[in-house]
């Protein structure tokens, strides 16, 4: 339920912490009070309309209406008549903010509908005097719905949308069964790369499940990685604003620094699996990572969400309790180098694609984009999460980049998946040593050809009646 306010002839914005500085400034300051005030529902979801004059539904009469569209449902945001009809619009970036929640809460139910069962939830509401945060969109809010079942306490605009059709999966992808892991009742000790700690040697690094905290050096500055992703949960927003202690404290500490000239700032992904530390200096990373290590390995600030698509391959690595007993280096190679392997050619990549394009396949190499992977000789086969799944063949000829396919609709190639597929192709020992299958297939013996064959042909009807097709008709 947001709140707007207006002063004066000026646009409305939304009063609080959701609001952008004027917005704020109505909540913080006791001398800015806005002349006007409304409260309404931000967001609804409803079936897509017979016509295109159709308007809201009667349980949003009296609301005027800006249609959002995504790939899961249809969606509106919805503003107050005195907003719509009135002589001021809405602060452009008060509406980025809500926008922004709206986002957040079609990710997140979507991908939580795709791991848990339950339907037509009985939330409990809980209402405080002061505004508190919602699990899954992050607005903020003086009621809240909870949930023991889901282990969470949103926004009622969430709770709504969880009970309506938003992101429900087809028939035949809908769980049987909660597919979230269990949370952990102990200090699970967090996985440290890229920095050194007292009294902290991962001499032996088992549990690919556990917290994973990540330090990368570029240029002058480090940024560091909080990640559960690989535990299946994400994080409270407790333990979002405790982080943020620590952040505001680092940059009370530099802010005497002439020599430091960045922003330090916290970014949190979309669904708060991970968050980011941005404008450290790597020789005090370790201190930072030592002030936030007891909130990133706390399991009262973590609520279980599973793992996302893109990182399906953590889930099928790890068993649904934690810690896991995998080596995180088996299970993620490439968190042991920090960098594509020096098996990938990436300047002759780098060569051939549009700079923007390599950059972006990049980052989608670092999050863990790419699953799926097969690499037989000189072929490659790939799935790449980008806004869905895409698939990806490229050729490749001792680590250079040959040639690529993708489902993706962009018509440039190679295009920020195959960049990302062939940066993961170090990663994967190939079938074959990169020998071509015609060089095998000349030096096997006949019996060998024929077994394999017929194995094949048991298996697969197709090949079966090609090889009739081919060989006896």
């Amino acid at each position: 339920m947001a709140t707007f306010g207006r002063t004066g002839s000026g646009k409305w914005h939304v009063v609080g912490p959701d609001g952008c500085r004027y917005g704020r400034a109505f909540a913080d300051d006791p001398d800015s009070v806005p002349d006007e005030t409304v409260t309404a529902t931000d967001i609804v979801t409803y079936d897509p309309p017979a016509a295109e004059d159709d308007r809201l539904s009667a349980d949003t009469v009296g609301f005027g209406g800006l249609v959002h569209r995504s790939s899961l449902e249809h969606q509106r945001l919805v503003l107050p008549s005195e907003i719509r009809d009135g002589d001021s619009e809405l602060c452009n970036s008060c509406r980025s903010r809500l926008e922004t929640h709206q986002k957040r809460r079609s990710r997140f139910i979507s991908e939580l509908k795709h791991v848990v069962p339950l339907r037509d939830i009985d939330w409990t509401s809980t209402e405080s005097e002061s505004l508190q945060t919602c699990y899954w969109c992050r607005a903020h809010e003086p009621t809240l719905w909870v949930s023991d079942t889901l282990g969470s306490q949103v926004c009622p605009a969430c709770g709504r949308l969880y009970n309506s059709p938003l992101g429900d999966p087809s028939p035949d992808d809908r769980p049987e069964e909660d597919l979230r892991p269990a949370t952990p009742t102990e200090f699970v000790t967090p996985i440290v790369f890229g920095t050194t700690l007292p009294e902290y040697e991962p001499t032996d690094l088992v549990g690919s499940n556990r917290p994973l905290i990540e330090v990368r050096e570029k240029n002058k500055y480090a940024t560091l990685k909080f990640d559960l992703e690989r535990t299946g949960h994400a994080f409270t927003p407790e333990a979002i604003d405790a982080l943020e202690e620590v952040r505001d404290a680092y940059a009370d500490e530099v802010a005497g620094d002439e020599s430091h000239q960045a922003e330090v700032k916290i970014d949190v992904g979309v669904i708060a699996r991970s968050v980011t530390l941005e404008g450290v200096y790597p020789d005090d990373a370790a201190s930072v990572v030592g002030d936030c290590w007891p909130i990133v390995g706390n399991p009262a600030n973590w609520f279980p969400v599973g793992w996302p698509q893109q990182g399906r391959l953590y889930g099928l690595s790890a068993e649904r309790s934690i810690p896991g007993d995998e080596p995180v280096v088996d299970v993620f190679p490439r968190l042991e180098t920090q960098s594509p392997a020096s098996s990938v050619d990436t300047d002759a990549l780098k060569q051939v694609t549009d700079p923007g394009r390599y950059q972006r396949g990049e980052r989608y190499y670092n999050r863990g984009a790419v699953t799926e992977i097969q690499r037989v000789d000189s072929r490659l086969q790939a799935t790449v999460k980008g806004s869905q799944p895409y698939d990806v063949r490229v050729t490749l000829e001792h680590g250079r980049y040959v040639d690529g396919q993708c489902s993706c609709p962009d018509d440039a190639v190679p295009c920020k998946h195959i960049v990302a597929a062939v940066l993961t192709s170090g990663d994967v020992e190939p079938v074959g040593d990169e020998r071509p299958l015609e060089e095998i297939l000349a030096d096997a013996t006949r019996e060998e050809l024929e077994t394999l064959l017929l194995g094949a042909a048991e298996d697969d009807l197709l090949l079966r009646k090609r090889i009739y097709d081919q060989i006896y008709g």
